[in-house]
């Protein structure tokens, strides 16, 4: 749900016209508001970025001069070296920039320094190209990643936290248990994961906020004590968990044939939750709701204006190539089915809303089967999946 947060908060600002927060708040309501006011002095006298996240690889907001005072919200101050800011509301409302480039006055203007006279740099020498892998290494990588494939076994899921070396170093999460397949991403300290699976020097994990599932090397985890929670059926229903905003209510669901579920985390306003099947043929499942004050108004997505959906379906498609349609559950209620297809991928996102809570539906191939491709039979048994995904008011 994360990466519909913005787009949902900038979706009702357009709507009501009310500004989150102007780009200046003034100096006698910042310290009412819980902010404190810092100067930006850069080393090099130039502009710093502004994140849209606490950090360098996400997207870009804009830039504060050197010397330029902003409204610092220790709300966030982590030990990653971020901290969040006031940013203008036609921009986000908020945004992250590095803290060890802030100051508490205003600093002096910067002047370049002088240049020495530069010394005659010595005649390089000639640069030695780097040895090429010979047959034998790329033999014997490839020997040690099948070694680690057959030595996989299946666990019951449990948590890890990422620890790198360093505390500001980052590890790399991998399409395969070996350094020579290509990265999915990287994680900094902290980051949680569900292991799924063993090797001898691997975890095959899943990546709870994302649903991408890959490999992470063992040494540089550690496990926590913290458990996952086994929802049980009755009389065929499967009770997820209690929601308790805009009223209480137990949430429950019918699972689709030859499925179990496991809630990952159940919190008054959220659950999150993996379906999956012992059959490798059928798809991974993910389910995921999460309330958003912003749309605490809104019944159902069918109340949606199409201004407020071509936003909303920019959220997907400025960033990955979907197709997007629209489906009804067999209640009426209007789906948003996203799917990104590419050469080594099958993903299909399914979005609805109920009064106020984002229901999202992710769908993937199992990955130990090679290019398998989703089709519509099982696209539907998800739309099937969450008509039955029921809001159970709790009688008091």
């Amino acid at each position: 749900m994360t990466r519909l947060k913005k787009v949902l908060v900038w979706v009702v600002l357009l709507a009501l016209m009310v500004p989150v927060l102007a780009s200046a708040v003034p100096v006698t309501q910042a310290a009412e508001w819980g902010y404190t006011e810092m100067y930006v002095k850069t080393d090099n006298g130039k502009s710093l970025t502004v994140r849209e996240k606490p950090n360098n690889k996400s997207k870009s907001l804009g830039n504060v001069k050197y010397g330029e005072m902003v409204l610092v919200d220790w709300s966030y101050a982590g030990n990653d070296g971020w901290v969040k800011i006031v940013w203008d509301s036609s921009k986000g409302g908020e945004g992250y920039i590095q803290a060890r480039y802030l100051v508490n006055t205003q600093p002096e203007p910067y002047h370049k320094p002088t240049k020495k006279p530069s010394t005659p740099k010595p005649t390089k020498k000639p640069s030695t190209p780097k040895p090429t892998k010979s047959p034998e290494d790329i033999k014997k990588e490839q020997e040690e990643l099948n070694r680690e494939l057959k030595s996989e076994k299946e666990v019951e899921p449990y948590y890890i936290e990422v620890r790198p070396q360093r505390s500001t170093g980052w590890i790399n999460f991998r399409v395969g248990p070996s350094t020579i397949t290509s990265k999915i991403t990287s994680y900094a300290a902290g980051k949680e994961l569900i292991v799924l699976a063993e090797t001898r020097n691997w975890y095959r994990a899943r990546d709870p906020e994302t649903n991408k599932i890959g490999y992470i090397y063992k040494s540089l985890t550690a496990k926590l004590n913290k458990k996952l929670v086994t929802a049980e059926p009755v009389d065929g229903t499967t009770k997820l968990g209690r929601l308790t905003v805009n009223g209480e209510f137990d949430l429950t669901c019918k699972l689709p044939e030859g499925y179990s579920i496991q809630v990952v985390s159940v919190r008054g306003q959220s659950i999150i939750a993996a379906i999956t099947s012992e059959d490798i043929t059928k798809p991974q499942l993910y389910l995921s709701i999460a309330y958003d004050e912003l749309y605490g108004e809104v019944g159902r997505m069918n109340e949606l204006t199409d201004e407020d959906l071509a936003v909303l379906e920019s959220s997907f498609t400025s960033e990955y190539q979907v197709e997007i349609e629209y489906r009804e559950t067999a209640y009426g209620t209007k789906l948003l089915v996203a799917r990104e297809v590419g050469d080594d991928t099958d993903f299909v996102d399914i979005l609805s809303i109920y009064k106020g809570y984002l229901v999202e539906f992710n769908m993937t191939p199992n990955p130990k089967v090679a290019n398998q491709a989703l089709t519509e039979e099982q696209i539907r048994m998800c739309i099937d999946f969450l008509t039955d995904v029921n809001f159970v008011p709790v009688q008091k």
